[in-house]
This record gives C-alpha cells, sequence and structure tokens, in this order.
C-alpha cells in the first residue's frame, strides 16, 4: 500500500512539474533584437594603489553629473564648484577607507573638520560623511585628474 501512494504522489509531482513548464511563455527574439546587446558595466570606482589615494580624482553625486563633475580631490585637498575649499593637514588609511584632518571654506571662515571617506564596492560609490556637507553624501566616481 506504502509503495501504491508513494507511485500516485510520484506521478501527481511529475504531471504539475509539467504544467507549469507549459504556462511559461518561450523567450520573444524580437524583444531582444530591440534591447540589443548587453554591456558591460564600467568600473566606476578607482581599484587602490600604492602611488596616491583612492580618492583622488573626479567625482560627482550622479553619473549625469560626471558631464561637469562638482567634486576635484587632489591628494591634500578637496575643492567642490564654487561651494566649499579643504585642505588636508592629515590623512590616514582606516580598514574602510580614509580619516582626513581638514580646514574648510564654506561659506564663512576656515574652520576645521573631519571627513570619513570610505569605499561602497556594491554601489560603485564613494561615501563621505564629515566635513561641512550632508550626513551620508555617495559620490561616484568620474574620472582621473
Amino acid at each position: 500500500m506504502r509503495l501504491v501512494r508513494l507511485i500516485a504522489v510520484g506521478a501527481c509531482a511529475v504531471s504539475m512539474l509539467a504544467c507549469t513548464e507549459a504556462v511559461d511563455p518561450p523567450p520573444d527574439p524580437e524583444a531582444a533584437a530591440q534591447v540589443g546587446e548587453a554591456q558591460p558595466l564600467p568600473d566606476t570606482l578607482p581599484p587602490p594603489s600604492a602611488s596616491q589615494p583612492r580618492y583622488v580624482g573626479l567625482w560627482a553625486t550622479s553619473a549625469e553629473g560626471c558631464a561637469e563633475p562638482a567634486w576635484r580631490f587632489q591628494e591634500r585637498q578637496i575643492t567642490t564648484l564654487g561651494e566649499v575649499a579643504c585642505s588636508f593637514n592629515d590623512v590616514r588609511q582606516t580598514n574602510t577607507g580614509y580619516e582626513i584632518a581638514a580646514t574648510c571654506t564654506a561659506v564663512g571662515p576656515p574652520t576645521p573638520h573631519t571627513i570619513n571617506l570610505s569605499f561602497a564596492e556594491s554601489a560603485r560609490a564613494m561615501m563621505i560623511s564629515g566635513g561641512p556637507w550632508q550626513q551620508g553624501t555617495s559620490l561616484v566616481y568620474c574620472a582621473p585628474l
């Protein structure tokens, strides 16, 4: 009796599997032709380097902003388009990026700040916290200097 039940359950499972396969429509070749070939995603973060800090380069808050990158990171300073300029007094590498003691000029006189930079590989972004900016600003890499 057990064998009969086992065979019956197996037959039902196989028939249900066959039904689900028949329900799925085949891929549409015309839709695939309209989409075109898949393009590889570009590397949007500079690779770690022994010759210069990873943050050095042109950055923006979005890929569209790379047409005229607003954030210019040099080894010892950062400038943004008409808004902020910071001189880096001390740069320390951390497990997640960099901790920078900086003096920044924004709307008022120069003030000391601690700027933390970390890299989100999966999001292909550099996160900036501290300094005269909003907390949790993320930047995409645009180009080398």
